[in-house]
């Protein structure tokens, strides 16, 4: 799926909180951390058989935020056979450029003694997440249990989800292919005694969620299987970190968010919203979100922020709803937090699923005149002027801060001209402008700036992306190629221009004329 300027944001703000807290980037020389150089790095690795090594240098900022977790999780691990090392880059370069280190910390695992084939982690960057992703590469992908009791234990133990299959032969090789794919966010185990062809068993909760469509539509199909574990193997009702964000936004489902300002208060709601999580599972999720840490993120779902608060953002449409807010000076009066509503949740919750809820579009206001041929488009207006089905449209997004954008305005101010020369033209086309960062546009993929969409009359519905050359010719040339008007956009171009170069050559007359007077 496109992820839209809001889960970009929010992903930035995670990153930013994740790295507030600089250390000491080298392990202490007491830690169970391994020194390694050039001149013991290859005998190192052939000698154990996974090992997880960090190529640093000590002015890194990042590499200082990862170091107390980095050294606990050495510690931790020692017993289990896995060790952690670390390489200084600024005093082992030929070896980190042998290695194809093109940033910091980059962090690499060699398993089985293999200098050749290292594999890049992409796990967590906290103490418990990089154990349980170390522990896993220790694992094989599906692990088979064939006794209760240590079934039974696995399960008790478990840090991450774990799904569980009956070990059916005709879904063998979806499930082994979905393990290698997943190998790192859950754990696979085959247990033929399971009562169930497919389940997931959530930490800390005692019933498995069990799988209830139909067997063959999972058999040779890993893609469905992944999906359906992706929605299932999250919390009834987790919590929005750095390490978790990305997990709720491939579920593709949208996310609610309870804002709380301190752990007192998220208790206070738990079983309330467990009990969402498990009446509303595969159409929403829910997470609580620390206020203290990302409580700006409120702006980027159009609320304010007070807190508690609950909002619910499809990521998908990129509409956002949420409950009714104080007016500012009746919230900078309380003395003490206000109170959720469960109801007033429950209520907004079943209107979303419905489609009865209304969404609160971030909007300027719409204008009262227009000040150029690039008419400004805003949030309250942008989808009456994309769906007018008698003219294309032609939409550019962009951003006041972007430098393409800034490039591109110019051209596409003389695009609008060209187009208003003409009669037929001004009357069947829109050349129009929108700030996407000072308006929502629920539904439109903006990967960047500036994105450029024809919405062609009698096909609105079915948006044309602009990615030629940003030109006034390819313009045009994309209106009339790809619009509902049916333009010679040549004609109109030659016309436009041969009357530009008889008004200059008539305003240069009229000069010269004035210069003899």
């Amino acid at each position: 799926m496109l992820l839209n300027k809001s889960v970009y944001q929010l992903a930035s703000l995670l990153t930013f909180v994740v790295g507030a807290q600089a250390q000491e980037a080298a392990a202490p020389s007491n830690s169970d951390v391994v020194k390694l150089t050039s001149e013991n790095f290859e005998s190192f690795i052939k000698e154990h058989p996974l090992v997880l090594t960090e190529f640093f240098a000590p002015w890194c900022g990042h590499c200082k935020n990862l170091a107390p977790h980095y050294v606990e999780a050495a510690s931790i691990l020692k017993d289990k056979d896995i060790t952690l090392a670390q390489i200084d880059c600024t005093e082992e370069q030929d070896l980190c450029m042998g290695q194809g280190i093109g940033g910091y910390p980059s962090l690499k695992i060699f398993k089985d003694h293999d200098l050749d084939n290292a594999l890049e982690y992409d796990g967590g960057r906290t103490t418990e997440s990089i154990v349980a992703y170390m522990i896993k590469q220790s694992l094989p992908a599906v692990q088979e249990v064939e006794s209760k009791e240590k079934f039974e234990e696995l399960i008790k133990e478990a840090e991450q989800p774990v799904v569980v299959f009956n070990g059916d032969a005709s879904l063998n090789e979806t499930f082994s292919k979905a393990a290698n794919k997943l190998f790192n966010e859950f754990s696979f185990v085959s247990y033929p005694e399971s009562k169930s062809v497919l389940a997931v068993y959530l930490p800390n909760e005692d019933e498995p969620i069990v799988f209830k469509g139909e067997q063959k539509s999972l058999e040779d199909d890993v893609d469905a299987l992944e999906a359906w574990v992706k929605v299932e193997g999250l919390p009834y009702f987790g919590e929005v970190n750095g390490e978790t964000f990305a997990s709720y936004v491939e579920s593709g489902l949208p996310l609610a968010y309870f804002f709380y300002n301190n752990d007192e208060e998220k208790e206070e709601y738990l079983a309330f919203f467990t009990k969402l999580g498990k009446e509303y599972r595969g159409k929403l999720n829910f997470a609580g979100l620390d206020a203290g840490k990302f409580g700006k993120h409120a702006e980027n779902l159009n609320m304010k922020e007070q807190f508690p608060l609950f909002a619910v953002h499809n990521m998908s449409s990129n509409l956002k709803y949420g409950l009714s807010q104080l007016a500012d000076e009746e919230f900078e009066k309380l003395t003490e937090p206000t109170k959720l509503n469960t109801k007033d949740i429950t209520k907004l919750v079943d209107d979303i699923l419905a489609g009865k809820a209304e969404a609160i579009v971030k909007s300027e206001e719409i204008p009262d005149t227009q000040e150029s041929a690039v008419i400004k488009i805003v949030g309250k207006n942008h989808d009456d002027i994309i769906n007018d089905s008698k003219k294309d449209v032609l939409v550019k997004y962009y951003a006041p801060w972007c430098g393409h954008c800034r490039r591109l305005a110019p051209i596409y101010e003389e695009l609008a001209n060209v187009i208003a020369s003409d009669d037929k033209a001004s009357k069947s086309v829109v050349i129009g402008d929108i700030d996407a960062t000072e308006n929502d546009v629920p539904g439109v993929p903006l990967e960047g700036y500036p994105t450029v969409f024809l919405y062609p009359a009698g096909k609105n519905a079915e948006p044309v992306l602009f990615d030629q050359p940003r030109t006034l010719e390819s313009l045009l040339a994309f209106i009339q190629k790809h619009g509902g008007s049916k333009l010679n956009t040549e004609k109109i171009l030659e016309k436009y221009e041969a009357e530009k170069k008889a008004a200059d050559e008539e305003k240069g007359d009229g000069e010269n004329e004035h210069d003899e007077l």
